[in-house]
């Protein structure tokens, strides 16, 4: 996988060599040096805009479930699927930045027992993903898309998301208008836990320590993602946020940490200002639930198995 917004560590290196050679040999030469420090302090400031995880965690290694691994151009995608003997809904899983689809063993339990076929999928740098330059949500949509493409549709009734945390922002952006498959005819149901709804906050988040060079950061960010996914047609800083990165166009479960501390409840509360009314809408403030720890959780649990009988079987 080539890198499409930003050089590689040689290339890098290579610039910071030559300005050093340039800056000594010189006066002449010295502003040519300060232009490429300048190049170079772009590109390290892309680098991290766009770096993946920085660890992973526990492997998804289950008897229940088929390691599958597909591939399309340069990209390996991998994943977990467990398929009935009949035709039956199909739920599919997006965890978090830096979890692991193993996180959602007893979840998929819920749904496996019940006559559902589950599959859990590994995003880019977690579990059994290799790691990606210039990581972003699009890609795992893509990846996503191309997982549920080699599947059989005709032993799959209908498809219904479950996104937790980041894998929440991917399951909303596939509503868009822009993603489309077979899947998207079988759209069932949509199921956020404390899910990600917008990335302002986060790019907030992560410039709080030099809030004056934010506009610049997100001018970045912007021409950075348009650079890697030159398809989308010119995306601008208002659709990495809801409504305009996508919206539930499906009944919808979130069951939220009423006191999430990685999060808050500025995603939860975007997302409800943006709903569009036709759309069905079930929602739980869950006191007992955190944002990611919660392998089990009996209240939230029991939501789901409630979800499970009258909107997916």
């Amino acid at each position: 996988m080539q890198r499409k917004a930003t050089l590689d560590s040689r290339e890098i290196v290579l610039m910071v060599v030559l300005a050093i050679f340039l800056a000594i040999i010189s006066a002449w030469t010295l502003p040519v040096a300060i232009l490429l420090m300048l190049a170079v302090i772009y590109q390290i400031m892309m680098r991290a805009i766009f770096i993946g995880p920085s660890k992973r965690v526990a492997l998804f290694e289950d008897e229940n479930w088929e390691h599958i691994q597909i591939k399309y151009g340069d990209v390996e995608v991998h994943g977990h699927l467990h398929l009935q003997e009949e035709v039956a809904p199909l739920v599919v899983f997006v965890h978090g930045w830096e979890s692991s689809s193993e996180r959602f063993i007893e979840r998929m339990n819920l749904f496996r027992t019940k006559g559902c076929h589950t599959l859990a999928h590994d995003l880019r740098g977690h579990c059994h993903a290799p790691d990606t330059p210039e990581w972003t949500a699009g890609k795992i949509i893509a990846d996503l898309k191309a997982v549920l493409d080699s599947l059989d549709e005709e032993r799959i009734s209908a498809v219904h998301l479950y996104g937790h945390s980041i894998g929440g922002f991917v399951c909303i952006g596939m509503n868009h208008s822009r993603h489309e498959g077979w899947w998207k005819e079988k759209l069932g149901t949509l199921i956020l836990e404390s899910p990600m709804t917008v990335y302002s906050p986060i790019m907030k988040e992560l410039t709080s320590s030099v809030p004056f060079l934010r506009p610049l950061i997100e001018k970045m960010a912007i021409r950075g993602f348009n650079l890697i996914h030159p398809d989308v047609g010119g995306l601008r800083w208002k659709d990495v946020d809801v409504p305009d990165w996508g919206m539930p166009q499906v009944p919808t479960l979130i069951l939220q940490a009423a006191n999430d501390k990685r999060l808050g409840l500025v995603h939860y509360n975007a997302l409800l200002s943006n709903w569009i009314e036709e759309v069905e809408l079930e929602t739980h403030l869950i006191q007992g639930l955190s944002h990611s720890k919660n392998r089990v959780n009996e209240e939230r649990d029991g939501l789901l198995e409630d979800w499970i009988e009258n909107r997916i079987l």
